[in-house]
């Protein structure tokens, strides 16, 4: 019975699932990036070193599944970006996702191509190629723009400059048409910059090549082994959580907040941009808030102990809106902006604002959809994180006015080991049929929904002002 693998590359760390053909997950394994915690999403060798280590712990977890593996998929953190020579060796520095140093890049490109959409963020990938084209002293070496996901595709099989369509969005890509845009080609063209070295985009679950000799040998896995392209992470989460029902809504709760709602057709406006999975759009932002942020002024227990202090029902007066270092890229842009300034005292009632802020932040995000006519229905699926957390969960379903659950299904690595499936077994389509296991679900309370209201409106007006 044959097997597929499914790796995400998260923020943090690694994480591997294996299942059968049936769908079902059969083995996983998680670990950090090797080396410096500060430093391991944008050290690109660490990535290998990271994926080795996974495929021997999967192998000794489960030799039999291991040893039946197909085909596998990799999903990585969005707009990770890094130039390489020829041969695949990086050059300058990996930006990562919440990267926001390109921010006289995203206003030229505002000038340039006013209808850029997510392009026009200091954290998009055209904004960072700008960036690097700019300060990078041997840009002219540059033959590949890689994305995390793709250019460790690349390594497993020596198929280089090859992206699957939702790494490439926030390059600029036309994902409906599969083409990039004349005035972005223009664009770079004006800055000096070949745009050979742009990926070759294809569709999520089309194999780009088998492992490559080498790869496979440090994997214990045969050369036949399919690599079929990925998506990116949150993407991913959102394939296992089973989004693939038109209104269906999710939000991960992770070092940042994001969110997705499956449409019929694209919106790319207000900061909204659509990725493409199967026949489908999932409409969906990012913040760069998110539980990273509470982490920088909690312990974990400390948070566990002050739950059930929150007062779910009852808001504070605060308005904070926590960013964990300078720049927020959604439901504003403001690239230099640091956020609020939280209260040193560790408390509950920080950290009841906090989780506030956290949640007002997603209202805005899904009232902006519901303005771009994306319809929402049932309740928000919750991944992440600080789904762990059911005072917050409580707190978001008062102040979102709809049932949030909590998503049992939530690995990135299980969607991708999906994708990686799909083609042997009829297509995209089989994840509207994936059995996905119901959870908890928090209901919003009338009086408490009345009382949070005007807060939400509050905020909004009181941080609007801060965007480009």
């Amino acid at each position: 019975m044959p097997t597929y693998l499914g790796i995400d590359f998260g923020t943090s760390g690694l994480r591997g699932v294996i299942i059968d053909e049936n769908l079902n997950k059969i083995a996983s394994a998680a670990l950090p990036y090797p080396g410096c915690p500060s430093e391991s999403l944008t050290d690109s060798q660490g990535w290998l070193q990271g994926l080795e280590m996974l495929a021997q712990q999967l192998r000794s977890i489960h030799t039999r599944a291991w040893s039946a593996i197909k085909a596998m998929s990799l999903d990585g953190t969005s707009g990770t970006l890094l130039l390489s020579d020829r041969r695949g060796n990086v050059l300058g520095p990996v930006l990562a996702y919440s990267d926001q140093r390109a921010a006289a890049q995203a206003q030229q490109l505002k000038q340039q191509w006013p209808e850029g959409g997510i392009c026009l963020s200091p954290a998009s990938s055209l904004s960072k190629l700008l960036w690097l084209r700019c300060h990078l002293h041997n840009f002219s070496e540059a033959h590949y723009v890689h994305h995390q996901a793709d250019w460790v595709a690349a390594h497993l099989t020596n198929h280089w400059g090859i992206s699957d369509r939702g790494n490439v969005l926030k390059m600029g890509l036309d994902a409906q048409h599969m083409k990039y845009p004349e005035q972005m080609l223009n664009i770079l063209k004006t800055a000096d910059i070949d745009p050979a070295i742009l990926p070759k985009v294809v569709r999520e679950g089309i194999s780009i090549g088998t492992l490559y000799k080498p790869w496979a040998q440090r994997l214990g896995l045969s050369t036949a082994v399919q690599i079929r392209a990925g998506c990116t992470d949150s993407v991913a989460a959102a394939t296992a959580a089973g989004l693939y029902v038109p209104g269906t809504a999710l939000s991960s709760l992770g070092s940042s907040l994001a969110f997705k709602v499956v449409h019929g057709k694209p919106i790319n406006t207000m900061g909204l941009y659509s990725h493409y999975l199967g026949d489908f759009c999932l409409v969906g932002a990012a913040s760069n808030a998110g539980a990273g942020t509470l982490l920088q002024h909690f312990q974990r227990e400390q948070m566990r102990a002050m739950e059930s202090s929150i007062h779910t029902a009852y808001p504070s007066a605060a308005l904070l809106y926590p960013l964990s270092s300078s720049g927020e890229r959604f439901p504003i842009q403001a690239p230099t902006w640091p956020g609020s300034t939280i209260p040193s005292g560790q408390n509950a009632e920080t950290f009841q604002s906090l989780l506030e802020g956290l949640s007002y932040i997603e209202a805005w995000g899904y009232d902006m959809m519901e303005k771009a006519e994306v319809r929402i229905q049932g309740p928000i699926k919750t991944v992440g994180g600080g789904s762990m957390n059911a005072a917050w969960m409580q707190m978001r379903a008062h102040i979102l006015n709809r049932p949030v659950e909590i998503t049992v299904d939530t690995e990135a690595a299980k969607g991708s080991a999906l994708i990686a499936a799909a083609a042997d077994l009829g297509g995209l389509k089989i994840l509207g049929q994936t059995p996905v296991q119901p959870g908890r679900i928090f209901y919003p309370a009338a009086d408490a929904v009345e009382r949070y209201a005007p807060y939400v409106q509050k905020f909004q007006e009181k941080f609007f002002r801060f965007s480009d």
